[in-house]
């Protein structure tokens, strides 16, 4: 301005070293390139702290190559500019696989971050995601719920605050251990792939589901949708919540702002094409660590969801709860949170 499937996310990408755009201070027709996101990405800490690089989760990415950079000199910085308040990454917690460079879908190396990232105040699911995720499912008393790619178990959580019941299931061990020994009640938590969760789940019959923030880490969405679909009692909600496909395009989509006009706005380079992206899952503190972030445009969402017996009957975009309260541009970066959206869900029912 966060199994084969894995973690739902808010992605802010970058991919390695080095900067691409027009080179540092030179101008073209007044527009200036900042490939970075907004204050919404970054949080909040002291104005005497030096800025730190670019380390958020591959879930919180959405910038393109060279994220880091300030094309056009020196950049004011102000107090969300910080990032040392952060939860940090311990990559020797992170096991084995941590010190490879293999890319994978699964966040049990970063489980632990995870974790304590959800539990900060402000964050995007509990201000924005999952509000409107509980609203679209009909959450209620007698009703029992999926969770997919349930992570640690905040969401289901929510779910059970609401009366209804919970069965989860994640690809990463850690992650259920963590839901597990939160001793939710009305809850189940089950390690498992959400491409074949019915296997796993056998006969058991759900009255809604949801995939928040994990669709875009995971390969095979046909196989996924057809595994929920099968556990859904008729006329169930399934509801996925997404980056916003649409503007969050890892590598290819980028914030800039036009000097003459002071408007921010949002670049596009490429929406259409399907794309598999490898991502740092946390580049700062852990570079080695990758996954895989799937792009595909909106139409391929609604298309598979037909196929596996879903009618669309909601679609909502959401925008960011932040507010910048001064410097140079704030005015510009409240207007562009309102503009572009961070999120879009999607709801369909089992026919």
């Amino acid at each position: 301005m966060e199994h084969t499937s894995s973690r739902r996310g808010p992605a802010f990408a970058r991919r390695g070293k080095g900067t691409t755009g027009t080179q540092s201070g030179k101008r073209t027709q007044g527009v200036q390139r900042i490939d970075r996101a907004p204050r919404d990405a970054r949080p909040d800490a002291r104005f005497d702290q030096a800025p730190r690089p670019n380390s958020k989760p591959a879930y919180m990415k959405d910038g393109r190559r060279g994220a880091r950079a300030v094309p056009f000199g020196p950049r004011v910085h102000r107090a969300s500019d910080r990032r040392d308040d952060r939860p940090k990454f311990d990559q020797r917690k992170a096991g084995p696989r941590a010190a490879g460079a293999a890319s994978s879908t699964s966040w049990e190396n970063v489980a632990e971050w995870y974790g304590t990232h959800l539990s900060a105040p402000g964050t995007y699911q509990s201000e924005v995601v999952w509000p409107g995720a509980l609203r679209m499912l009909g959450v209620g008393p007698g009703k029992t719920f999926l969770d997919v790619a349930c992570g640690e178990g905040s969401f289901a959580n929510l779910i059970v605050k609401q009366g209804g019941a919970v069965v989860g299931i994640d690809a990463a061990p850690t992650l259920i251990r963590q839901a597990q020994n939160k001793h939710i009640r009305n809850s189940e938590f089950l390690v498992g792939d959400a491409a074949n969760a019915d296997r796993n789940l056998r006969d058991r019959r759900f009255d809604g589901a949801a995939l928040v923030l994990a669709l875009q880490n995971i390969n095979d969405m046909p196989a996924v949708f057809a595994s929920v679909s099968r556990m859904l009692n008729k006329n169930a909600p399934f509801v996925i919540v997404l980056n916003h496909p649409a503007f969050r395009i890892p590598r290819q989509s980028s914030w800039g702002f036009e000097d003459e006009r002071k408007l921010m706005y949002r670049r596009v380079d490429s929406y259409m094409t399907e794309s598999a992206i490898p991502m740092q899952m946390h580049p700062g503190d852990a570079p080695t660590v990758n996954t895989t972030s799937f792009h595909r445009p909106i139409s391929s969402y609604i298309t598979a969801l037909s196929s596996a017996g879903f009618a669309v009957d909601a679609m909502e975009e959401w925008i960011s709860h932040k507010e910048s309260t001064s410097g140079p541009r704030a005015k510009a970066e409240n207007r562009v949170r309102r503009e572009v959206p961070m999120f879009l869900a999607i709801r369909g029912r089992k026919i």
